[in-house]
């Protein structure tokens, strides 16, 4: 899954201007997460595959092409073949059209307005769900997972920092050591770490323009006034096994929430 930690730079640029964007016109907040330790099986952060160079996963795309288009859009010819699930899943029913609907994510100019659109739309979402400006890394994790998986995740990685990610992405973090290693597993705050440093390496990057460097500080100040994931420290993985967790270091090099030294 290392190409999940590779984020292209047309998608990172895509999504800092989303995050940068004006918070007005934001969707109404889902019903509040559980305050206590989400089941996992409400949330477990499974990957699918990304494609072409705006990196959709296939649910991912196609609830684009069918939500957050705008009217007049040629991609919204798409909307009518894209059926959606009591569940919400989002499905093309038939395979002379859903084949040509997923190739669309190899054509660059077709994803950069789709992404754009999914950006914006997220961002709205995002920002109503956590009561807060977003950040280009919950941004892409919302990109990644989709917007519902994205804003339990955060609401839970908020809540309870320090808790395993061990069992909500099972995928993604290394399995838990044995007990005599005396390694703390991977931690909520450690996995929004590791999945949100491509964006902060992005926005600390020469190919961020200046003034979206210079906003991303601002609202990194700003959202340190107050109790966010930046405040959060992880535990402090045991000397004896500094290498277990070899994406610990990574993380912790990368200026996202704060780890002991």
């Amino acid at each position: 899954m290392s190409s999940l930690f590779e984020v292209p730079a047309q998608l990172a640029l895509v999504l800092t201007l989303a995050a940068s964007g004006p918070g007005d016109g934001a969707r109404p907040a889902p019903p509040p997460a559980e305050t206590g330790a989400l089941a996992t099986a409400q949330l477990v952060l499974n990957p699918e595959p990304l494609e072409g160079p705006y990196r959709f996963s296939e649910s991912s795309w196609l609830r684009t092409l069918r939500e957050d288009l705008p009217a007049g859009d040629a991609l919204a010819a798409y909307s009518g073949r894209i059926f959606k699930t009591s569940g919400g899943r989002y499905y093309v029913p038939a395979v002379a059209d859903r084949r040509p609907i997923l190739a669309a994510r190899a054509n660059a100019a077709v994803a950069e307005r789709a992404a754009g659109a999914f950006a914006a739309d997220n961002a709205a979402r995002l920002r109503g769900a956590l009561n807060r400006p977003v950040s280009a890394g919950d941004l892409y994790i919302a990109h990644v997972f989709g917007p519902d998986a994205a804003i339990a995740f955060i609401r839970q990685a908020e809540a309870h920092p320090n808790d395993s990610a061990a069992e909500l992405a099972p995928d993604l973090v290394p399995p838990a050591p044995e007990p005599e290693d005396g390694t703390p597993p991977p931690t909520l705050a450690q996995l929004y770490n590791r999945l949100t440093e491509p964006m902060r390496r992005f926005a600390r990057g020469a190919a961020a323009p200046a003034a979206l460097r210079a906003h991303a500080r601002e609202r990194d100040a700003a959202l340190d006034l107050k109790p966010t994931l930046g405040d959060m420290v992880a535990p402090r993985p045991a000397p004896a096994a500094a290498n277990a967790f070899a994406w610990h270091a990574e993380v912790d090099a990368g200026g996202g929430m704060p780890l002991p030294q």
